[in-house]
């Protein structure tokens, strides 16, 4: 058990564990992650999947918005013959804020926190930000993965517990080590959505695009996209690929928010693969550029790969580098205690060495 760890705690743990549709990296999302750390730190997790849940109670588990009503009452009894300590909450769109409210008033001693991987630059998803607003007065703390003061400051920090929430990595899950292989089957991999929309440079592109253009920049013939849906990586072929790839792009929805990123960060990382990276994302005061590759422009992306790709013994230096400070920062027991910690009113930012609470 870590030093100065929460004594044990009865905790529900409501997200999507993604048990039915098992779409691209569900093995290697966050909420396995904190749920692992949380047990590993002594605390009974009662982990309660929603969107698979209001299946059950949807027609043909289709028209989930049919059931939802019963599946909300499930939810209030669920808190109310467990009887938790604490509620972790993230992305529960389809439990009513009123139902919230019912357990909170059903409940009085129990604390309640919420966590949100997805961006909160208005530009990009603005959806994300009216999600967490209307949560915001119903739980003690909200942390996002990103540490951009100002993004922040929307869910009013004077007045709420707001802060990031560093990706974490688990050593059960991200078990590669990409840097032990000088020739491994990919030199370069860019795993995302060919639909989505990324940052690339200063400007919102799509996915298929910014494929089109890396492709015709470097000369590799050992590279993975997902050119189309059909092809996208899932389950353990996903974690097969992050742990046999010299290198990946982590490219972000927005790559200027301070220390935003999405979670094929800890993939490639904590797989040993070298992690490249847009310089102003700000992880370069995290990590050294021993540690992970950093790029400031679109010609800088070119140069990095190819320098790695002719160069596999320094690749293979900075990767190990990055894998084991990443592993050192964002490990799934860490980052639980800095959420129990958070939880359960017991929070010292001293314990943690990256931005926590804004002020």
């Amino acid at each position: 058990m870590p030093a100065n760890q929460t004594s044990p705690k009865r905790i529900i743990h409501c997200t999507n564990f993604n048990y039915v549709k098992r779409g691209g990296c569900y093995m290697n999302m966050a909420p396995y992650k904190i749920s692992n750390g949380l047990i590993r730190n002594g605390h009974q997790v009662l982990d309660f999947s929603d969107r698979d849940l209001n299946k059950v109670y949807s027609v043909f588990g289709k028209l989930k918005q049919l059931g939802n009503k019963a599946f909300n009452k499930l939810f209030y009894q669920y808190c109310l013959d467990t009887n938790p300590d604490g509620l972790i909450i993230a992305h529960i769109d389809l439990i009513k804020p009123e139902t919230l409210a019912a357990v909170r008033k059903a409940l009085p001693n129990m604390r309640v926190l919420e966590w949100n991987v997805d961006c909160i630059n208005p530009r990009i998803v603005p959806s994300n930000i009216a999600h967490i607003k209307s949560r915001i007065d119903l739980v003690d703390c909200t942390i996002i993965t990103t540490a951009d003061k100002e993004l922040l400051r929307q869910f009013d920090a004077k007045k709420h517990k707001v802060g990031f929430m560093p990706n974490p990595v688990d050593a059960s899950i991200e078990k590669g080590r990409a840097f032990e292989i000088e020739n491994p089957e990919w030199d370069f991999v860019f795993p995302a959505s060919p639909n989505s929309v990324r940052e690339f440079g200063d400007r919102l592109m799509k996915t298929s695009d910014i494929v089109a253009r890396i492709a015709s920049h470097i000369d590799m013939n050992k590279v993975l996209f997902s050119k189309t849906m059909n092809d996208t990586l899932i389950g353990d072929r996903y974690n097969y690929v992050m742990a046999h790839s010299a290198m990946g792009l982590c490219l972000n929805r927005s790559s200027h928010d301070y220390l935003y990123s999405s979670d094929r960060m800890a993939h490639l990382a904590g797989n040993g693969s070298l992690a490249i990276i847009d310089s102003h994302s700000g992880f370069g005061d995290l990590f050294s550029r021993d540690e992970m590759a950093f790029y400031d422009d679109e010609d800088g992306l070119y140069k990095v790969i190819d320098y790695f790709r002719k160069n596999p013994q320094e690749r293979m230096r900075v990767a190990k580098n990055g894998w084991k400070k990443y592993h050192e920062l964002f490990n799934e027991r860490l980052i639980a205690k800095y959420i129990a910690d958070l939880l359960f009113d017991t929070f010292d930012p001293k314990d943690y060495p990256w931005p926590t609470i804004v002020e």
